[in-house]
């Protein structure tokens, strides 16, 4: 009998913890719409209801559904850029405008593509730039006088890679 009790207290107990680490509280009861996007100020059951977090995109572990934000990976979004200008003989410089969506700086790679006038691709090349948190930047390539030689014109991707 003394054995019997403590197979059934370690079995309450490890019921409890499993419990306690799927989020279940034995003082509230939810449906399974719990974790829907619209809660109000007064659900205190985990979500993100606090209108003073951070919003950008997150990775969360398997089983992590709300709570604490430990083990919490953030994962930043890519940059958009535009094409301000292509080099030229007499401006050797391709130019474009990379934008962070992020809420905190970033480091981007650009790929820039040089053609001529067949639709040949002639180079590629690929310059990093740091972005403040919501800001532009902008980036330049210098084109050598060989790429010159055969240019027509030049194209960036619409995304900008995020290294950092």
């Amino acid at each position: 009998m003394h054995s019997r009790g403590r197979v059934l207290r370690f079995t309450a107990v490890m019921a409890a913890v499993v419990l306690a680490l799927t989020g279940f509280s034995s003082g509230r009861h939810h449906s399974s719409g719990r974790h829907k996007s619209s809660h109000s100020d007064s659900d205190s059951g985990g979500g993100c209801s606090s209108s003073r977090q951070d919003h950008d995109s997150y990775s969360t572990g398997a089983g992590s559904g709300g709570g604490s934000s430990a083990g919490r990976t953030r994962v930043l979004r890519d940059g958009s850029v535009r094409l301000v200008r292509c080099a030229t003989r007499t401006d050797p410089y391709s130019t474009a405008e990379v934008t962070n969506p992020n809420s905190r700086a970033g480091t981007f790679k650009v790929s820039f593509s040089f053609d001529d006038k067949d639709g040949h691709l002639l180079s590629v090349e690929y310059p990093e730039v740091t972005v403040p948190a919501k800001g532009t930047e902008t980036v330049r390539v210098k084109a050598s006088a060989a790429l010159l030689e055969h240019l027509d014109h030049c194209q960036v991707e619409p995304e900008a890679d995020r290294v950092s």
